[in-house]
């Protein structure tokens, strides 16, 4: 298993630019990696979790963030803007995985929420699946220690609920590929960035420049290897079909 919760915050200028284009460009602050000593029980089974109970998610006040099970569901609280706060998932990493995730929005909605993923053993590389419910916009981010470059650009889709409703964000592997899923409708592709290894996953909410707080909650979280399925698409959704 990973062995400790990852938590990760950088400052955040220009993640989606039709949403600040009001704002003259900045130049992000040199990201910093936090690692918290959090260690969670050694499950290396499916992962599923409702919230309802401590499985060993970090919970806790840092720099701007407030972390904690309310009501069912997996709060993260940024209270400081332009910041990304990114916890790690308290189980195995595991190859090939797919994880999911319901999030949404409680009062004004901040910039993104995610699902992070294809985070690697040392912690120097990572993924982004984000969502802004307000643009209806998504978009993946490659993350390393000193940058985070987007590597597919904000792209709408009819499929993102707007504003405070929940979506469902998922990522699964597909021949080479990981696809991309909100709502259970593939929203976009990119190739597997860690082929053959065991990865990690995990949350990420995100506030404005503009205003915070940024209240995002979790629920339903599903981690899981592959095992003998294979996923395959079919109408625009994704599902996995076992035995192939």
């Amino acid at each position: 298993m990973l062995g400790r919760v990852l938590v990760l915050i950088v400052f955040l200028f220009l993640a989606i630019p039709a949403l600040v284009a009001a704002h003259p460009a900045a130049q992000p602050a040199p990201p910093t990696r936090l690692f918290i000593p959090h260690i969670s029980r050694d499950l290396c089974g499916d992962f599923f979790d409702d919230f309802s109970a401590a499985t060993g998610w970090f919970t806790g006040e840092r720099d701007g963030l407030l972390a904690e099970l309310a009501d069912g569901e997996y709060r993260l609280l940024v209270t400081q803007p332009g910041h990304i706060w990114m916890v790690g998932a308290p189980d195995c990493a595991r190859h090939p995985t797919r994880a999911a995730v319901d999030a949404r929005w409680v009062g004004r909605p901040g910039n993104f929420y995610g699902l992070l993923f294809a985070i690697d053993g040392r912690l120097d590389q990572s993924y982004l699946l984000a969502v802004n419910s307000d643009a209806r916009v998504w978009l993946v981010f490659r993350i390393t220690p000193d940058s985070m470059a987007t590597v597919i650009e904000p792209t709408a889709n009819d499929a993102i609920r707007p504003g405070n409703a929940t979506n469902r964000l998922a990522v699964a592997p597909a021949g080479g590929r990981v696809l991309l899923s909100v709502n259970d409708t593939v929203v976009g592709q990119l190739p597997d960035p860690r082929p053959g290894a065991a990865v990690g996953v995990g949350l990420v909410a995100a506030s404005h420049i503009t205003h915070v707080p940024a209240d995002a909650r979790f629920d339903n979280f599903a981690h899981q290897g592959v095992g003998g399925g294979a996923w395959r698409v079919a109408g625009g959704a994704w599902r996995v079909e076992e035995g192939q």
